[in-house]
């Protein structure tokens, strides 16, 4: 180790500082609430957690440090691109982006949604409304 025995038993004796202290306590802190989260959280959730839920203001740039010691936080994948569709499979844009009608039954949109209900959002239900333009009444709706 290239230390001589005169040093490693002041090194040895040598109580620990203050902050050493407080860095072990903050990072068995971090680690139970790292494991809670499953590894999802990183260092600014942990800092706000830290925060919040145990009022204890500490760095943000600590909390990563002292993260990069033995914790990495699980990074999640990029969810791919929607495909746009292109050509001529659509009317032109009439509207253009003017959502005002100036009588009733001359402009009406449309739009398809799902609702999730169950009681662990298992079910879906798909709802198509069209709605009027000129005072936003629920013309027709569909739901499959």
């Amino acid at each position: 180790m290239k230390a001589s025995r005169l040093e490693y038993y002041k090194w040895k004796i040598t109580p620990q500082s203050a902050r050493q202290v407080e860095n072990e306590q903050i990072s068995t802190i971090i680690r139970e609430e790292s494991h809670k989260s499953g590894n999802k959280f990183g260092y600014r959730r942990i800092t706000m957690i830290l925060k919040c839920k145990y009022n204890i203001q500490y760095n943000h740039k600590q909390v990563l440090r002292l993260m990069r010691s033995n914790l990495k936080s699980i990074i999640r994948r990029k969810t791919k691109g929607y495909t746009i569709a292109r050509g001529n499979e659509f009317e032109e844009n009439i509207l253009n982006r003017y959502f005002k009608a100036d009588n009733i039954n001359k402009k009406w949109v449309t739009d398809v949604t799902y609702l999730k209900y169950g009681e662990n959002d298992e079910h879906k239900v798909y709802l198509s409304a069209v709605k009027d333009l000129y005072n936003g009444e629920i013309i027709s709706w569909v739901n499959k």
